[in-house]
């Protein structure tokens, strides 16, 4: 029987139409215990053995994280949804009309994955 490769061992392929993808193994899934995967592509051989790398040491540290969908958006709706409903009720107007003017409008697309401290503009004085 063959032996199953441990979590976060990888492979690189490169496909067809010249670029080259990741492969990593990231556990397994808890309802039907099939392997997860984590995939990535890039445009030369080195990119990729540098993502390999950074994925591989991720997995093994326990800090890897699945990349989410989740828009700022989303997670906004949600948050006014469930977090909200403890405070008064002028309050909320008011924190729904901030998200609603200026938070959605600027960030509403941006994947909650992408966003950190880093991205923010710098303000010049």
């Amino acid at each position: 029987m063959p032996k199953r490769a441990p979590n976060g061992s990888g492979c690189i392929v490169q496909r067809k139409d010249g670029s080259w993808m990741v492969r990593v193994t990231t556990g397994r899934d808890t309802g039907t215990g099939k392997p997860t995967y984590a995939y990535s592509y890039h445009k030369t051989q080195k990119e990729t053995r540098e993502h390999l790398r950074q994925i591989t040491a991720d997995v093994d540290k326990g800090t890897y994280q699945e990349p989410s969908k989740m828009t700022v958006s989303a997670w906004l709706s949600i948050w006014t949804a469930e977090y909200l409903g403890g405070v008064k009720p002028n309050t909320r107007y008011d924190y729904e009309r901030a998200i609603e003017n200026y938070i959605k409008p600027a960030l509403g697309a941006v994947k909650l994955q992408k966003l950190n401290p880093h991205n923010r503009p710098v303000l010049k004085p």
